[in-house]
């Protein structure tokens, strides 16, 4: 049996058998409505590669047969990393959250790579002992074992796999994708997470970006309805909103099938085409990155996605940055030829094929085009060129993206110009809502008070960009101030022949007043696949959007169990005392969730503040008698040594509290008197002397205004 050939087959399909198709299949099923590839795109190519694989190891394990020595430890080698594998695929899965290029702190995942090390050490060193005393009975059992738990673990993959809801589409149809007819056109270029106060920065600071933008007016004091592309995407194609009344799909398809924006331009005989990056989310979506690849021939791209994909799986955790690389994954890395990983190359790759094939069909009698792009939605790694650069960070980084979306928008209206459709076609650019993220533009750096103010990040969820040209308009980009919302997208294109629902947006349009109302909630990915979406709060919005006065708290949160009021608690989050923060990419808490004005985005290992105040709001889930201790890690910014420290006072709901000399990394404490907090509430107030700006120095291109980095943080009870 020992050197039989059936044994040593067996044992060199194990590794290949457990790495390619078990550790690969487990994260490919239960992920597979996530994934634009399909089985049968790769099925060809991964057999092919299994087969050479397990073909090289068996020549290998059939040479060495003669050696009982080295036979013996080649195999047990081969038969540990494949337990190994799987016990790695299968039981050690932790939780990295979603795989949207963003940065992973592996610093806090050390003792996960231990434990990793640990029980593959334990597994490769049992398996090795075994086999090198030619243990027949347990080489026997280990190889059976080794295809009998990679079998039924497939097979419970296959089991809890959700349904994978695609469009397949032939050659023709992608073709039609970029046929335009000669006269009626209405096209809608949607640019992901587009906050519209930087395109009036843009238009401000860099007119001649714009200039393709001939006869378009933007309407900058127009929001979104919900602060994601999940609620946001059907109320602008349907203009009726979602607020958990029943499950998500069920309310897809009857407002869909009730009136959408696409069967309307059906109906008027235009070809339809709706390509974006939500493939199954949404009706008729066809994927923008499946598109780009089959039209940019990259047969071989899906492979290397899963190969990326499994190798993750299989994979030790001090292995996976290797793997992964910050959204750069090691396959595709290799294939994208210097585009910007993941969905941002996808983007750019569709326009490079839009601006080769559009083409104008003579005897068609009008299209309808919506072209869904990811940029400029975090993470940031594009530049004003459309150019990958994973260097870009902060207010600046996504303004400088901002740019490269505008860039992307002005490639497509300029390769209308050239097929001479520009002026008689309908064009709409929009995003879904605002970041929720970057501050607004003009942003008041001022204290935010939990009790009585709306957080500065509910505001900028919802400044949604929009820009109209009708047809045959001409002239200079001008602004409009008329508050519209994104689910008039209906009543903009002359499509509702409901007066009531249009009602607000004529009145809007004729230079009236109009409250709007946004609800808002705090979004996870997990909800991508979860029937309702999170409790929404509703905020009313009775002025201009860019106005923080204009926003004031509603009546009602919108849950899966039914319409609740609003808790007062609910204006800030819930914290539990002792429970550490950590202020980073992947903390183990939500930063987000308690910050407030006066913060730049969230880095690998820290978070800075950025101007002279910076803001955070709890709620206590229980108040303390004595009062808290807070203590905060972290460092001040001090511009090269310009300054001896950064010096920091505290204030607790409008109460001085303390100071710190901030300076190098350690801890700092001051202590709360639990007569501030008797109402379990926390409004804290950093304000910072000196913060400064990156550049100011020479060979920095980064403009915040640091004052301290702060890497955690926690507030425990005083006994």
């Amino acid at each position: 049996m020992k050197n039989s050939k059936t044994f040593l087959l067996l044992v060199a399909g194990s590794f290949p058998f457990m790495t390619l198709l078990v550790s690969g299949l487990s994260i490919y099923l239960v992920n597979r409505d996530e994934i634009v590839f399909n089985l049968a795109d790769i099925i060809i190519p991964l057999s092919g590669l299994f087969l050479a694989i397990s073909a090289l190891l068996y020549l290998l394990l059939w040479q060495l047969r003669r050696f009982a020595g080295a036979s013996n430890i080649t195999t047990g080698i081969l038969a540990g990393l494949s337990m190994a594998v799987w016990v790695q695929s299968q039981l050690l899965i932790w939780n990295f959250g979603h795989f949207n290029g963003k940065i992973i702190a592996w610093d806090t995942w050390k003792i996960n790579m231990y434990i990793d090390c640990i029980v593959w050490t334990v597994i490769i060193g049992g398996c090795l002992t075994g086999f090198v005393k030619r243990k027949r009975n347990f080489e026997k059992a280990m190889v059976i074992c080794i295809y009998f738990l990679g079998s039924v673990s497939v097979m419970v993959s296959f089991l809890n796999a959700p349904e994978k809801i695609e469009n397949t589409i032939g050659d023709s149809e992608y073709k039609g994708i970029f046929n335009f007819s000669p006269q009626n056109n209405v096209i809608l270029i949607l640019l992901d997470d587009f906050q519209s106060d930087y395109f009036g920065k843009i238009a401000d600071t860099y007119p001649r970006e714009l200039s393709e933008f001939d006869g378009f007016t933007f309407y900058r004091n127009t929001i979104s309805r919900f602060p994601t592309t999940k609620a946001s995407l059907p109320s602008i194609m349907t203009g009726v909103l979602y607020k958990n009344e029943k499950p998500y799909y069920e309310y897809i398809s009857g407002s869909h099938e009730k009136f959408n924006i696409i069967q309307a331009y059906k109906n008027k005989s235009f070809s339809t085409s709706f390509v974006g990056q939500l493939e199954g989310v949404y009706p008729e979506i066809i994927s923008m990155e499946k598109v780009a690849y089959k039209m940019n021939n990259a047969y071989l791209y899906p492979l290397f996605e899963y190969l990326d994909l499994c190798s993750f799986r299989a994979l030790p955790t001090f292995l996976k940055p290797f793997i992964y690389n910050n959204g750069n994954w090691f396959f595709t890395y290799r294939d994208r030829k210097n585009y910007p990983p993941l969905n941002h190359g996808a983007d750019i790759q569709f326009l490079e094929q839009f601006e080769k094939r559009a083409s104008v069909v003579p005897d068609m009698k009008g299209s309808f085009k919506f072209f869904h792009f990811f940029i400029p939605h975090a993470p940031l790694c594009v530049n004003e060129n459309l150019q990958f650069d994973p260097e870009i960070s902060g207010d600046s980084g996504y303004l400088r993206q901002a740019r490269g979306a505008v860039k992307l928008a002005s490639r497509i209206l300029k390769t209308l110009k050239k097929l001479r459709l520009y002026d008689h076609a309908e064009i709409v650019i929009l995003s879904d809502h605002g970041t929720g993220i970057q501050q607004a533009i003009n942003h008041k750096n001022i204290y935010y008070d939990a009790l009585q103010s709306v957080p500065p990040f509910v505001q900028t969820s919802s400044f949604a960009l929009l820009l109209h040209k009708p047809p045959d308009s001409k002239g200079k980009l001008i602004t409009s101030d008329a508050p519209l919302e994104l689910s008039d997208m209906a009543c903009l294109l002359g499509l509702c022949k409901d007066d009531t629902m249009c009602r607000g947006f004529n009145l809007a349009k004729a230079g009236g007043t109009r409250s709007r109302t946004f609800y808002y909630y705090e979004w996870d990915h997990e909800y991508w696949k979860n029937d309702y979406l999170p409790p929404m709060t509703e905020y009313i919005v009775s002025g201009t959007a860019y106005d923080p006065e204009s926003f004031s708290r509603g009546k009602s949160v919108y849950t899966s169990k039914g319409i609740e009021p609003i808790p007062i608690h609910l204006a800030s989050s819930s914290y539990r005392l002792g429970e550490e923060i950590v202020f980073s990419t992947d903390g183990n808490s939500k930063a987000d969730q308690y910050v407030r004005g006066g913060w730049s985005v969230p880095e690998a290992f820290l978070r800075w503040t950025d101007g002279s105040v910076a803001g955070l709001s709890f709620h206590l889930e229980k108040a303390p008698g004595k009062g808290v201790t807070l203590r905060l890690y972290g460092f001040g910014y001090l511009g090269n040594e310009k300054l001896n420290c950064q010096v920091v006072s505290i204030i607790v709901n409008q109460v001085p509290i303390g100071r710190w000399l901030v300076k190098e990394s350690k801890w700092y404490e001051a202590v709360i008197p639990g007569n501030l907090i008797s109402n379990g509430f926390v409004n804290i107030v950093f304000k910072i002397s000196n913060p400064l700006s990156p550049s100011d120095f020479e060979g920095s291109k980064d403009i915040r205004k640091l004052g301290i980095a702060v890497n955690k943080m926690v507030m425990e009870a005083i006994n």
